[in-house]
């Protein structure tokens, strides 16, 4: 049964990219200082870049999960909708209970610099958050989402571009500075992880069902 493929071999070129990003990410907070980092590419601010990552942001992860999650309920099989609404259950809530339980009062750059009385760039009328900034939210939902978007396809091109979801929103995180770079790399570790780990727990049931259409009958192909 395909589902049952290793999940590497499925979408190995999502591993890439997030490997990619991940060790950049990591080695320039090495580099720089997380601090330092930040206010680095905060100099790289733009009237156009402002409206679009504003609009991106959420589109890119909570609006386009909704939108993948009802292509799957429509479309797709209880195999395929359950690697996607399970993963980003589980990974949310370990998000939200490291949130809350750990770092709960570390400061997200816009207030952080702004009580440190350091300028930096804030795009105007977009809201300055406060706490808890480790791990992104954002980031975590962008790896469940771009995983489950290059399952759904074979073709290698698509898989690439699908995986670009995660740097992207990762980088408008750190652009409206509502997130440090590590941060980016926390949520985008906990997505990854619980979305293989819920990907080999929901092939280890062979039940007929999970591989027929919600809407429908046969077995997605």
């Amino acid at each position: 049964m395909t589902s049952q493929k290793d999940l590497f071999i499925r979408i190995w070129p999502f591993f890439v990219v997030f490997f990619i990003y991940n060790f950049a990410a990591l080695a320039l907070t090495q580099y720089f200082g997380r601090d330092e980092l930040h206010l680095y590419f905060n100099q790289y601010h733009d009237s156009f870049f402002d409206k679009f990552f504003v609009f991106y942001t959420d589109f890119g992860t909570y609006y386009l999960f909704f939108i993948v999650l009802a292509f799957l309920l429509f479309k797709k099989t209880p195999r395929m909708f359950g690697y996607l609404f399970v993963a980003e259950s589980v990974a949310s809530i370990i998000s939200v209970f490291f949130k809350k339980e750990f770092f709960d009062q570390i400061l997200r750059p816009g207030y952080y610099f702004t009580l440190k009385n350091i300028h930096i760039n804030l795009v105007k009328d977009y809201p300055v958050q406060m706490l808890s900034t480790f791990p992104s939210g954002h980031s975590l939902t962008a790896v469940v989402i771009g995983m489950m978007l290059c399952l759904l396809t074979k073709n290698r091109w698509l898989q690439f571009f699908y995986s670009l979801l995660f740097p992207s929103i990762a980088i408008s995180r750190i652009y409206l500075s509502r997130h440090f770079a590590i941060d980016t790399i926390g949520g985008a570790m906990i997505g990854f992880f619980i979305f293989i780990f819920t990907y080999y727990i929901i092939n280890t049931f062979n039940n007929p069902k999970l591989d027929q259409k919600f809407i429908g009958n046969g077995t997605s192909k």
